[in-house]
């Protein structure tokens, strides 16, 4: 399949209003058909018979497609998403411009954007269930079921743009959140390498540190991450941290936050134990853990 930034730069262009008129009646529509009859395209566009025309060419773009054959209907698919969302981020002023991709996971995919005053911004694409949406499901338990994948990305989007706003202004080292469309999040741009495959750090003590201060500054916030590993910290040039990826979060009300944050700060803590033979903490970052998880947790 193309990449985004080429499909971006070839078909968004070509694209007009009508052309995402029909896009969205479509996406709407997906929540009451499991696949949009070509009437109710033709009736709620207000364009009667004329969509036919639009249809064919979305289709050819292959931003839809008919899963039931081309008389039954369409459904959109992730490439019609990617162009709604950035119709929206472009229109309100947000972005003006893709660029390279800074990261592509299991999950989602990340590009640097230019905004109009020129500065640079990460834009998060979500793709929940690229590999397999029944094992996102299994091992999504914080998330509510969604009815698709699509429905999962626009839902993890919004839960993760939702942390990030609570998070960035309680002190705590995330990126900044800038805007949020369906399945997109857009942040300042950050830098980093994943705290996993970095080789060598010159005070991983402190680190460990730093990263048990903003766990605890989460959950004073009223947020659990729920799913953090070394995969989804980010250590940069500076050597100081950025926690990523918060779609699962839960707040500390749920029944099983604690549990959430119990496993989240063992695994981190089995992880320095293991690559850079950290045996002991200081009783500062032991009473933080033992605050916010419980005189019952062990190391």
């Amino acid at each position: 399949m193309p990449s985004l930034i080429s499909y971006a730069r070839d078909v968004f262009r070509k694209l007009d209003e009508n052309h995402f008129k029909v896009l969205r009646i479509i996406e709407r529509n997906l929540a009451s058909y499991e696949v949009v009859p070509k009437e109710v395209i033709y009736s709620e566009t207000g364009l009667g018979e004329r969509a036919e025309k639009l249809l064919k060419k979305l289709n050819e773009y292959k931003l839809i497609w008919a899963p039931m054959g081309y008389d039954r209907g369409f459904c959109i698919n992730y490439y019609g998403l990617d162009m709604l969302a950035l119709k929206a981020l472009v229109d309100r002023n947000i972005i003006t411009s893709l660029g390279r991709p800074l990261g592509v996971g299991k999950e989602a995919d990340v590009y640097d954007a230019l905004a109009p005053d020129g500065g640079r911004l990460a834009v998060k694409f979500f793709r929940i269930g690229r590999t397999s949406f029944r094992k996102y499901e299994r091992h999504r338990t914080s998330l509510v079921t969604a009815p698709s994948h699509l429905a999962a990305s626009m839902r993890s989007a919004r839960m993760e743009y939702n942390a990030l706003r609570i998070l960035h202004p309680a002190g705590v080292r995330v990126p900044e959140p800038v805007a949020r469309n369906r399945h997109v999040v857009v942040t300042e741009l950050f830098q980093g390498i994943e705290l996993a495959i970095v080789q060598s750090l010159s005070k991983p003590l402190e680190i460990l540190g730093e990263i048990i201060v903003n766990a605890a500054k989460a959950w004073e916030a009223g947020v659990v991450h729920s799913d953090l590993s070394a995969y989804n910290i980010l250590i940069t040039p500076k050597e100081e941290i950025l926690i990523i990826d918060w779609p699962q979060w839960v707040p500390p009300s749920h029944r099983m936050a604690r549990e959430y944050l119990k496993r989240d700060m063992s695994n981190l803590i089995k992880f320095f134990r293991r690559k850079w033979s950290i045996r002991e903490l200081p009783e500062e970052y032991l009473d933080l853990i033992k605050k916010a998880c419980g005189e019952s947790f062990l190391m």
